[in-house]
């Protein structure tokens, strides 16, 4: 019974021949990305255009740590999910007004101001500093092309709907435009970005022995947001330790008795 079902099967694989398998073959992956590196810096003398579409030379707004969200204003899908996710994340934070700078960054160079603006009336509300703490951004293509470049980030368009394939996330940097922490996803701990935009203020005391035993235990290193081989070493090494320890107790307790 069973080899009947096997030549079926390689019966009907025979029928459907390339067309079936075409059938079955996934597309690509698109080749968007974002893949920001700690400690990599954006150029600050790039110029956009602001929400008001005034000219805006970037430098101006590191006057404190920035939380940047690159997406784009006309999106249907991603973006507003994604900008929602943020704010609500910086407000239940509990950072106050002037604490960090919200700033959009259309990697669409067809968005213009009006598109900014539009935005901008949407989410300025929901921000304590409000309008004054969020600046949207946008430009030209050589120079979105030069801020991608330093983000790690990439969006692809699709050249049939004309739409934009991009990741969901951010950064926060710090006044010399540098990356502190990334972010990806669409919904983001609050506790993490308010670290995040401490550490990038520069005024996040250093952490106790204990805190930074506690970030090696869970294999954590703060200054990357990434995950370290040296707390897995130390974690095997102090698996190997113990039953050592505990054979060297053991023989000097039978020495002690004899």
């Amino acid at each position: 019974m069973k080899a009947v079902f096997v030549v079926l099967f390689a019966a009907l694989q025979l029928a459907g021949g390339p067309a079936g398998a075409q059938a079955l073959a996934l597309p690509p992956p698109p080749a968007a990305r974002f893949d920001p590196v700690p400690g990599a810096r954006l150029p600050l003398t790039a110029v956009l255009r602001d929400d008001a579409g005034r000219e805006v030379r970037l430098a101006t707004l590191f006057d404190r740590p920035v939380v940047l969200v690159p997406g784009y204003y006309t999106c249907p899908n991603l973006c507003s999910t994604l900008f929602e996710g943020v704010l609500q994340a910086l407000a239940l934070s509990g950072l106050a007004k002037g604490d960090y700078r919200l700033v959009g960054l259309s990697v669409d160079p067809r968005d213009g101001a009006a598109a900014a603006a539009s935005r901008k009336r949407a989410y300025a509300a929901l921000l304590p500093g409000g309008a004054a703490d969020l600046t949207l951004l946008t430009g030209d293509a050589a120079t979105l092309a030069r801020l991608q470049a330093a983000l790690g980030y990439r969006a692809v368009a699709d050249r049939q709907t004309g739409e934009l394939a991009h990741a969901a996330g951010f950064v926060v940097l710090d006044e010399d435009g540098r990356i502190v922490r990334a972010f990806s996803g669409v919904r983001f701990d609050p506790a993490g970005l308010r670290d995040a935009v401490k550490a990038a203020a520069r005024d996040e005391p250093a952490p106790s022995f204990g805190q930074q035993v506690l970030l090696l235990c869970a294999h954590y290193a703060p200054t990357s947001g990434r995950h370290t081989d040296l707390a897995m070493a130390a974690v095997r090494g102090g698996v190997l330790l113990l039953p050592l320890l505990f054979l060297g107790w053991l023989w000097r307790r039978r020495g002690e008795r004899s």
